[in-house]
């Protein structure tokens, strides 16, 4: 006897749609992955500026410790 093709079908389906699932799964972490490595090099930059402005007096660096607490801000708000 032949056995019918669709329970075949149907878990071919469903290993489909878990390897789709994992692949989503994945992405996301590596997506959470990068926006808190890129969060972790702009405080980085953030605190150079700020050491910089506080040692030179110049007021660019306190600008740009601004601007990248700003930027940090908005990927906050952004998730």
């Amino acid at each position: 006897m032949l056995s019918s093709p669709e329970p075949d079908r149907s878990s071919e389906e469903s290993a489909e749609e878990k390897r789709q699932k994992d692949r989503e799964l994945a992405e996301a972490e590596i997506k959470l992955a990068r926006r808190k490595r890129m969060k972790d090099h702009l405080r980085i930059l953030q605190i150079v500026f700020t050491l910089v402005a506080a040692v030179t007096g110049n007021p660019v660096y306190r600008w740009a410790a601004r601007g990248i607490q700003w930027v940090m801000e908005l990927l906050r708000d952004s998730k």
